[in-house]
């Protein structure tokens, strides 16, 4: 028999994993569905498609599931386009085991064969209640697998929850592209769900990696509906001032563009970003991956008192949520580092 399983999995947790438990048999294959599937980084779609898609693969094959398949569904407005869209997705199935009042009727609606599926402690497992439960700086090792809770830490899951709850959807995301493959760089960014990408290279191009050179980029960004920008004022390069004041900085490159974060050009270009980011999901690309080893960290602090989250993005199913240099001081709409 050949099960479909629908939800969120926001995130993946211990009811999830009991309930497939008991509706499968030895010989049966379910196909998981995750919905919602084009939401991240909100306040009930915390995680990406990729990471819930990580979180039950390898939540399943720890507890020896070999015969599954796992797809993502966008929501639609149109019913008719839904069922439309999940039968190309997951092909046959027998019966399809939901909670869903709405996928239910749907379902039955167009003569396919549903089950209620009875979830093992709603009101301790479920997305809503592990997400309060983090809100509250407690524990939610009883609650989900142990793979998991390794992907939420993978992901900075915590931090990103108690993030988005402090400032909703004013969220800019950071990338360094190294030597990236370019195609995978495409994958990468939408895996996030970016519409936009803003370059912060003094100069940007690179001589060992032309597929990130600014014409080259732009153009594959634009095949793939994602825009790009140039912004030469948040461009890195900058030398010291004779008597700076970012004493902290013994680095000289870190020390020139903390001097020259003080400026009008470095202000306008911060808003600027921040217009962008309003309007579509941003990310601000440089060369180096690891963002501290980047003048984007510094950037990072400053936009982050502005009541604004930053992910780093690091790799597929990899985040870190920016935390601001505990030596940056705001100074006259700036920050400083003493």
């Amino acid at each position: 028999m050949i099960i479909l399983f629908i939800g969120r999995f926001q995130p993946f947790h211990e009811g999830h994993i009991k309930t497939i438990v008991s509706i499968c048999k030895n010989k049966d294959k379910i196909k998981i569905v995750i919905g919602s599937k084009q939401f991240s980084f909100t306040k009930i779609n915390p995680f990406t498609f990729e990471e819930r898609k990580e979180m039950i693969e390898s939540s399943l094959k720890d507890q020896n599931f070999k015969s599954f398949e796992i797809f993502g569904l966008e929501d639609k407005n149109e019913y008719k386009r839904w069922y439309k869209d999940l039968i190309s997705t997951v092909g046959n199935f027998d019966v399809c085991y939901t909670g869903n009042k709405l996928v239910k009727r749907i379902l039955s609606d167009n003569k396919q064969r549903v089950e209620t599926v009875d979830y093992f402690h709603i009101d301790k497992f479920s997305g809503t209640n592990i997400r309060k439960t983090i809100l509250k700086n407690k524990n939610i090792e009883d609650l989900v697998p142990k793979a998991t809770l390794k992907v939420i830490h993978k992901t900075n899951g915590i931090e990103r929850i108690k993030n988005i709850e402090r400032t909703g959807s004013n969220r800019i995301f950071t990338i360094g592209h190294s030597t990236r493959d370019i195609d995978d760089f495409i994958l990468l960014i939408k895996e996030y769900g970016i519409k936009e990408v803003v370059d912060i290279r003094t100069i940007p191009k690179s001589r060992h990696n032309p597929q990130f050179n600014s014409e080259n980029l732009k153009a594959i960004l634009i095949k793939n509906r994602i825009e790009y920008k140039h912004l030469k004022e948040l461009g890195g390069l900058r030398k010291t001032n004779n008597n700076s004041i970012n004493t902290f900085w013994k680095n000289y490159s870190f020390r020139g563009f903390a001097d020259y974060m003080q400026k009008k050009e470095f202000k306008d270009g911060i808003n600027k970003l921040i217009r962008i980011s309003i309007k579509k999901r941003t990310v601000i690309m440089c060369a180096e991956i690891l963002p501290w080893n980047c003048h984007r960290s510094l950037i990072s602090d400053l936009i982050t008192t502005k009541n604004f989250s930053v992910t780093h993005i690091i790799n597929h199913n990899e985040t870190l949520e920016h935390e601001i240099n505990k030596h940056a001081k705001i100074y006259r709409g700036s920050i400083i580092y003493k």
